[in-house]
């Protein structure tokens, strides 16, 4: 069986710090520039406000349709399987956490999810999201704005991505990965809060 493209990626960035980009409100609220000279993973439409991302995941086939021209200048991106262009992993379902992600990766309801199983893969030893709110603000659903698509998601989606990322959480316990999140404003306290500025200059 040939090798998937995925193994190419395993424990690449052993011991490094990774920042990932998420599309919450927040996002608005941070100077992204020190980001220059991070290893960053982009998520979703963060590529409009941030294109020079080390990775980029995106999941949506939407998001193909709406941005492909962006997405395709991304460095290296990621996605699930039957999707234009990118290293397709395999869609094994919503629940679940991926260790081998040449098997597939689990969804988790949400693009932020998908990454943090990348990140476990590549060997990262400090995660910090930004913009991982799981929560609207001002009649915003991102940090873009409005998405219609996503005016529910308090009630219906943001539930299901907490209970994954606190799955997640309990599983890396024991992991040497350390996962931080930045977001004043997020929902979940299953990763410890750091404060983006401390972040970026640790």
């Amino acid at each position: 069986m040939p090798p998937h493209a995925i193994e190419a990626f395993k424990n690449r960035h052993a011991g490094k710090r990774l920042f990932i980009l998420a599309s919450g409100p927040s996002l608005n609220d941070l100077d992204l520039s020190p980001l220059d000279r991070r290893i960053t993973m982009g998520l979703n439409r963060s590529v409009l406000v941030y294109p020079d991302t080390y990775y980029h995941c995106v999941m949506d086939q939407r998001l193909f349709d709406l941005f492909g021209d962006e997405l395709r200048k991304t460095r290296q991106l990621f996605t699930v399987e039957n999707r234009p262009f990118g290293i397709a992993l395999k869609n094994r379902a919503a629940d679940g956490f991926s260790w081998d992600l040449a098997e597939g990766i689990f969804t988790g309801y949400t693009i932020s999810y998908f990454a943090l199983q990348l990140a476990v893969y590549m060997g990262f030893a400090e995660v910090y999201y930004l913009g991982l709110d799981l929560r609207h603000q001002s009649g915003k659903t991102h940090f873009f704005g409005r998405d219609e698509v996503s005016g529910n998601h308090e009630n219906t989606e943001f539930p299901k991505m907490a209970r994954m990322f606190e799955r997640a959480a309990e599983l890396l316990r024991d992991h040497p990965i350390k996962v931080f999140n930045c977001s004043t404003i997020t929902t979940i306290d299953c990763f410890p809060y750091m404060d983006y500025e401390e972040a970026v200059t640790r």
